[in-house]
């Protein structure tokens, strides 16, 4: 007997984004500005990031505009655009995720780590500063560091969770559009400083310094996305090409 493939579960930011829209078909004019953020996160009980989430996602549907210092704009009244569409999880979701996990696979990693372990941190950390030195994006080297960390743990399940979660992340349609207005120079120093740490924790075999370190470069990251996410917004002026298929 043939069977309906699963559906693809919503995400957070989605549910979000649906509700801003239906309150915008219900109560908003084009040209009205929306509550703030926080006030947004307050209503809908979730976080501020995944109000960011579904913010970002309902600009690149040409659905709101935010302008610098003023707020979150209506510029279209149109039937809630399909965000679905977009690939992935919100980045901030799938941060969260990382953030409970990897702190533990350091941890671990600390405890269990061979020196092959070491000199495969080391090369990939080697590949990195290089990459930085050319301006050039250290995505190859920086998933590597992690999944060799992973790997160290002796456990396919948190080897496995862990590239999913880097997948995720790098398939995520609001992550890229993020991540394609980041002024990366200003963060690549950071990130190299975060992994160097981690690896100088794990490769003193301290459990606690190994999480602790992972935990600060996953806070960084966050950081960094916020600031980011905010900019982004302001510079998002029509509909991505995926979402305006969809919207047309």
């Amino acid at each position: 007997m043939l069977h309906d493939p699963p559906s693809k579960p919503e995400r957070s930011f989605e549910i979000v984004a649906r509700r801003i829209a239906a309150m915008i078909q219900a109560s908003y004019r084009i040209g009205q500005r929306l509550p703030a953020e926080r006030d947004l996160a307050k209503t809908f009980g979730v976080s501020r990031p995944t109000v960011r989430e579904a913010i970002l996602s309902l600009a690149m549907a040409g659905m709101l505009k935010v302008r610098s210092n003023s707020g979150v704009y209506v510029i279209s009244r149109q039937e809630a655009p399909d965000v679905h569409v977009l690939e992935g999880f919100g980045p901030f979701e799938n941060l969260e995720a990382r953030q409970l996990i990897e702190p533990q696979i350091a941890a671990i990693a600390a405890q269990r780590a061979s020196e092959a372990t070491f000199v495969q941190l080391a090369e990939a950390l080697a590949m990195m500063r290089w990459e930085h030195s050319q301006g050039r994006e250290a995505d190859t080297s920086d998933h590597r560091f992690h999944m060799v960390l992973a790997e160290s743990t002796g456990n396919g399940a948190l080897v496995s969770i862990s590239d999913s979660l880097w997948r995720a992340q790098t398939e995520s349609g609001i992550w890229q559009e993020i991540h394609n207005h980041m002024q990366m120079e200003d963060y690549r120093p950071m990130w190299l400083r975060d992994h160097e740490a981690i690896f100088q924790a794990v490769q003193a075999k301290s459990a606690r310094k190994a999480s602790h370190a992972m935990t600060r470069h996953l806070n960084n990251i966050r950081d960094a996305l916020m600031v980011a996410s905010k900019a982004k917004s302001m510079a998002i002026t029509r509909p991505s090409a995926k979402l305006s298929k969809k919207i047309r």
